[in-house]
């Protein structure tokens, strides 16, 4: 009986651990340990703003007014490949990997914040929180400093108003 417990303890830990790892698909965030997959949308909750990794490459649209408009984009060289979008536990930073988990493209935290901070940027640049916000920007914070609260380290500057 309790090899049986043990087993069974086993195996919801592994499916736990397959749920955090969870695909965003109509969500307006992914957090660090989610991804976004290839042909999935990461929308605002305004549905106005999503991101798609399509043909290998990472690409914001605006829905309205009609027609859609590509507002900004990060091309891979790579049209056929299976990409997938994550932050990296590590480092902090937006990934654009391949399917064998190469990058094709990663996110300049620090050289987006030297420029947006005017030279003073915040000690911790790991974002751990990517979100379409319903301006438009997508962007990369940090949520971890509770004295500082959230800030960004990262954004595609496609909002109206910046971050």
């Amino acid at each position: 009986m309790k090899k049986i417990i043990l087993l069974l303890f086993a195996v919801f830990m592994l499916q736990l651990h397959f749920t955090s790892a969870a695909f965003a698909f109509g969500s307006d965030r992914i957090k660090v340990g989610e991804q976004l997959c290839n042909g999935c949308l990461l929308q605002s909750s305004n549905n106005t703003y999503y991101i798609q990794i399509w043909r290998g490459n990472l690409e914001l649209w605006k829905r309205f007014p009609r027609p859609e408009t590509l507002l900004w984009t990060k091309q891979t060289n790579d049209k056929w490949g299976n990409h997938y979008l994550k932050i990296d536990y590590y480092s902090g930073k937006l990934v654009l990997s391949r399917a064998n988990g190469d990058p094709a493209w990663y996110s300049d935290n620090a050289a987006w914040s030297n420029i947006h901070y005017q030279g003073k940027p915040p000690a911790n640049l790991r974002g751990d929180i990517l979100i379409m916000q319903d301006d438009g920007n997508l962007v990369l914070y940090n949520t971890t400093d509770l004295n500082q609260g959230w800030y960004p380290v990262w954004a595609s500057d496609t909002g109206v108003g910046g971050p």
